[in-house]
């Protein structure tokens, strides 16, 4: 007879089986050799398990409640197993979900950050919409996610503030153009914007005061810049982009003057999430929105 634990096992699944057949199908083993494992446990137990007759087989009172014991032991064991091995596989991954636009200027420093503390985690990064942010982090996808706080309608997360993000425009430089725009000539520029569902878009229409119809559409941080390099028109994205992904693409940074082009960024996770490497992810968040700051004012410059 194989392991208690396993013939058990074996005698569970067949007591819950139509027929010892099937059981055997499921179990990928030959009816013959279940039937043999049962009646050694049976030799095992001292008493019959399963009483014969022309139509199969049927539990006996002893068989019926042993199944009865079983069944619930080994749902708590299979329930420890599996908390065991989700807690053993948070000790070394973290997930982040975060928007495009934080994305491009935080999670770079933030994983060098992380790794420079010595956290052996393996990191999983991903992009998605605010919505879907956190909608991964309330279903277990990810173990935490940074978002723009207005998107944020979940009592399922807690949320942890981190800085103001400002908008600016980004475009070709060496136009002569001024580098400031008052909101109420913005919406006659040719405007690189994300589609309608995302958080950058409906704050730049409310601002504007009227829906927009952008020359071109685009959820990509990297790929509005490059168009804006190109010369197909003025992207609006954070302030905080670095002079790496600005100044090589030879752009400009444009202030947009008056209206309330901000929004709060904020760090999310589960309540009593139980990552252990959560808490240190966000205070490295924490501590880069406070040295981070936003890049010299072009208007200044």
């Amino acid at each position: 007879m194989d392991t208690p634990d396993h013939a058990l096992r074996q005698f569970v699944f067949a007591a819950r089986s139509p027929s010892l057949r099937k059981a055997a199908e499921t179990l990928a083993i030959s009816q013959p050799a279940l039937s043999k494992q049962i009646r050694r446990l049976e030799e095992h137990l001292g008493f019959a398990l399963f009483r014969r007759h022309g139509r199969g087989v049927a539990l006996t009172a002893s068989g019926a409640e042993l199944l009865a014991r079983l069944e619930p032991a080994f749902e708590q064991i299979d329930h420890a197993m599996g908390a065991a091995a989700a807690a053993g596989a948070s000790t070394h991954h973290l997930a982040i979900a975060t928007v495009n636009t934080l994305a491009a200027y935080l999670l770079p420093d933030l994983a060098v950050a992380f790794r420079a503390q010595g956290a052996t985690a393996r990191l999983t990064l991903m992009t998605a919409s605010s919505q879907d942010v956190v909608e991964a982090v309330v279903r277990g996808k990810a173990d935490m996610g940074f978002v723009y706080d207005v998107a944020i309608d979940s009592e399922e997360v807690e949320r942890v503030l981190l800085h103001d993000e400002r908008l600016v425009g980004y475009r070709l430089a060496g136009q002569g153009l001024p580098r400031e725009i008052p909101v109420a000539e913005l919406a006659a520029q040719t405007l690189i914007l994300p589609p309608r569902p995302y958080v950058l878009r409906r704050i730049v229409e409310r601002e504007c005061g009227r829906p927009l119809q952008p020359a071109i559409e685009s959820n990509s941080v990297e790929l509005t810049l490059d168009l804006a390099a190109a010369g197909c028109g003025m992207g609006i994205l954070p302030a905080r982009l670095g002079a790496a992904m600005v100044a090589s693409r030879g752009l400009e940074r444009v202030r947009i003057v008056g209206g309330r082009f901000e929004r709060k960024v904020a760090a999310i996770r589960r309540h009593h999430c139980g990552n252990q490497w959560v808490a240190q992810a966000i205070a490295i968040a924490q501590r880069l929105s406070e040295a981070g700051g936003e890049p010299e004012d072009p208007a200044s410059s």
